[in-house]
């Protein structure tokens, strides 16, 4: 699968606790937030988007 930079712009305090978050727990961010958007696209009418 190819992969493609993104550029955000996140609350600062927000991006920093995620941050955290994701270093306390063994992960990347970009793995993380990729995770994040594959279960929302799921979870709801989103899903015809990532073809599964």
């Amino acid at each position: 699968m190819t992969k493609v930079k993104v550029s955000m712009t996140i609350d600062e305090h927000v991006y920093g606790r995620f941050k955290n978050y994701c270093l306390e727990n063994g992960m990347k961010v970009s793995t993380k937030v990729e995770q994040m958007m594959r279960g929302e696209m799921k979870d709801t009418s989103l899903h015809k988007y990532i073809g599964k």
